[in-house]
């Protein structure tokens, strides 16, 4: 018995031995793979091209550290992807370098417990095993900026919620949310990393390829319903994603779009520069407004999504907003833009003859007007039929002045600049990663405004501001009289409209905001050091060139004047400005200006607070963010 516990105690002590010496030779042949794949990818070696070659890298490094040079070895080159299952995996192209494997192997001398299992299956004993191993590891990151731009549209109110739904049945959808439904949208993020990689699965394209999914078509359809199952994944509240689906749905119109134009990804940026969340708010807002945009459609609201009443908002997106840029500040512009748009507001006038007082005060203008405008004209008209002018019974040009009948539209045209912020590597100053810091250049928005009236939406989305006219509202034309001995008033033929012109307000195109100067933006300690991707950025507001360009929004709005115009060639308008000297406007000035000026004093609010907002435009609050990523320098094994 005590001799049959011994040989047991020695088999066991043998296969303990035996079974550590070829645990011993696998880590050894592990770490030599290790180190020969650090040391490739530590070096940027490459498989095809010039440079360090990874195949003679990794075998001078293995052979440094124990492999017998006639040893087997193979170096790739490639890149490690993280796939939909969250798990990560090496993907060989040796036309990247961004990780390198190494796989080796080793002969060595069969185990015993190898050896009797082969006996007792009845097969020869193999007198060698081979062991084998590979590594995984990833060359130095560089260093990742992240640019991204937002507006103060950080909630939402009734009037916004009301627009956001009428743009988004400008795309033939005809859902709608109610507020608390895009409440929730706006308060919620979303991974753009998780995002960027459902869309890859969603339209067939491969996982990690972000240059091809940038350019890839799609519609908005299904860039929001990617986003709808990116938060159904990662546990979001019911009623956000219920929401988004119907927002997803709403905006099906078939038109092919790319994620590309609202969102940048600079070639080779690591996948750690992608880890960060953004606004889901601004991600619809952009869809939306990128739908809006390729389908070169104007959209066309009655003015009660402003909260007003009489008349109508004509939008046009010129250019959608992009949200966000990622890429090497060492080699990459990274740029990121508020959304460029023009927009038409149209507001009806009340009948002018119906305004206390107006009639008469026209009726007044007849003969200190007619005299002004025989000088500066050179017409030879009379004020009445009764002037000297008109002898008896010879024909003789009278004035007539009157108010413009019918109903009027007095047209508020905006184009409004992108407000943009980039990153210029060339600059020596750009970025530093001990101590952090990045600076950019920043534009900020520019509005030309313009109000009068416009022949049509078409003529001002194709030509912009500058195709205004005055709009008429006093006609200054003539009639052709004789004076009667029995007719007081004489007999007159069909009357001419603007022969002298005419009365009417006109506010020529002009730019409020800055110019094409750039202004540096620098995110530093102590108070707004760029974070690490993945943290939520560090805001500055955008420095603007003028700073009062609400200021001067109002101005322009509110500081409508009338003015008197020359006629046009064929009589069919207002012309050039007229310049009267004297008070002859006087008494119709106080009473159509403050008029005016009641219908356009409510605008002011809608403009900048609901308008330009849900459209992504932002003309004194928009903000920078920034985030900078600074990796150690160093290969790192990933596999």
């Amino acid at each position: 018995m005590a001799v049959i516990t011994l040989g047991m105690a020695l088999l066991f002590l043998l296969l303990a031995i035996d079974s550590g010496r070829l645990y011993l030779e696998q880590r050894k042949l592990q770490r030599i793979a290790d180190m020969a794949a650090l040391e490739a990818a530590g070096q940027f070696a490459v498989c095809i091209g010039t440079g360090p070659q990874a195949n003679a890298i990794a075998r001078n490094a293995a052979t440094r550290n124990g492999h017998a040079p006639g040893n087997p070895l193979q170096a790739s080159c490639g890149y490690v992807q993280t796939g939909a299952n969250s798990l990560r995996s090496f993907t060989r192209d040796d036309n990247r370098n961004e990780a390198i494997r190494v796989d080796v192997s080793n002969t060595v001398t069969t185990s015993v417990a190898a050896g009797v299992y082969a006996l007792v299956q009845g097969n020869g004993v193999p007198l060698t095993t081979t062991l084998q191993a590979h590594a995984v590891a990833s060359a130095p990151l560089p260093p990742q900026a992240m640019l991204s731009i937002r507006t103060t549209l950080a909630t939402v109110d009734s009037r916004q919620s009301a627009l956001l739904n009428a743009l988004l049945g400008a795309l033939g959808g005809g859902v709608q949310l109610d507020l608390a439904g895009w409440k929730g949208i706006a308060a919620t993020d979303i991974k753009l990393l998780s995002y960027l990689d459902q869309l890859a699965v969603d339209l067939n394209l491969t996982v990690g390829d972000y240059k091809q999914l940038l350019n890839a078509n799609a519609t908005a359809t299904q860039l929001l319903q990617a986003a709808v199952k990116v938060l159904q994944q990662s546990g979001a509240a019911l009623e956000v994603v219920t929401n988004l689906g119907k927002v997803a749905l709403g905006a099906g119109n078939g038109t092919l779009v790319r994620l590309g134009d609202i969102l940048d990804i600079q070639n080779g940026t690591a996948q750690a520069g992608l880890d960060a969340s953004i606004q889901l708010l601004q991600l619809v807002q952009g869809v939306i407004q990128l739908a809006a945009s390729e389908s070169a459609a104007n959209v066309d609201l009655p003015l009660n999504v402003l909260g007003l009443v009489n008349g109508r908002v004509r939008l046009k997106v010129i250019e959608p907003q992009q949200i966000s840029s990622v890429g090497d500040p060492r080699t990459d512009e990274l740029r990121v833009h508020t959304a460029q748009v023009q927009a038409m507001i149209s507001l009806d006038l009340p009948l002018l003859d119906g305004i206390f007082g107006l009639v008469n005060a026209v009726l007044d203008l007849a003969a200190p007007l007619t005299n002004v405008i025989n000088n500066l004209l050179s017409l030879n008209l009379a004020a009445t039929v009764q002037s000297v002018l008109c002898l008896l019974g010879v024909p003789c040009t009278v004035s007539d002045i009157v108010l413009v009948p019918g109903k009027l539209h007095l047209d508020i045209g905006l184009e409004v600049a992108e407000a943009s912020t980039r990153l210029n590597p060339a600059a020596p100053d750009t970025f530093s990663c001990s101590p952090k810091r990045l600076t950019t250049r920043n534009q900020s928005s520019a509005v030309k405004i313009a109000v009068g009236q416009f022949a049509s939406p078409d003529e001002f989305f194709t030509n912009g501001t500058t195709a205004v006219k005055a709009l008429p509202l006093i006609d200054i034309g003539t009639k052709r009289c004789t004076r009667l001995l029995i007719l007081p008033l004489g007999q007159c033929e069909e009357r001419i409209p603007f022969v002298g012109g005419g009365i009417g307000l006109r506010v020529d195109s002009k730019v409020l905001g800055s110019g094409a100067q750039e202004r540096a933006l620098t995110f530093q300690a102590p108070d707004s050091v760029p974070p690490n991707i993945g943290l939520k950025p560090a805001y500055l507001p955008m420095i603007s060139a003028n700073d009062n360009v609400v200021g001067s929004l109002s101005d322009t709005l509110l500081g409508i004047q009338l003015e008197a115009y020359r006629p046009t060639a064929n009589n069919s308008g207002l012309g050039q400005v007229l310049v009267l000297v004297g008070g002859v406007l006087d008494g119709v000035k106080a009473i159509l200006e403050p008029l005016i000026k009641g219908l356009l004093s409510p605008l002011l609010d809608p403009l900048l607070n609901v308008l330009l907002k849900v459209l992504g435009v932002d003309l004194v609050n928009a903000e920078v963010g920034a985030n900078l990523s600074c990796s150690t320098g160093r290969a790192q094994l990933a596999l």
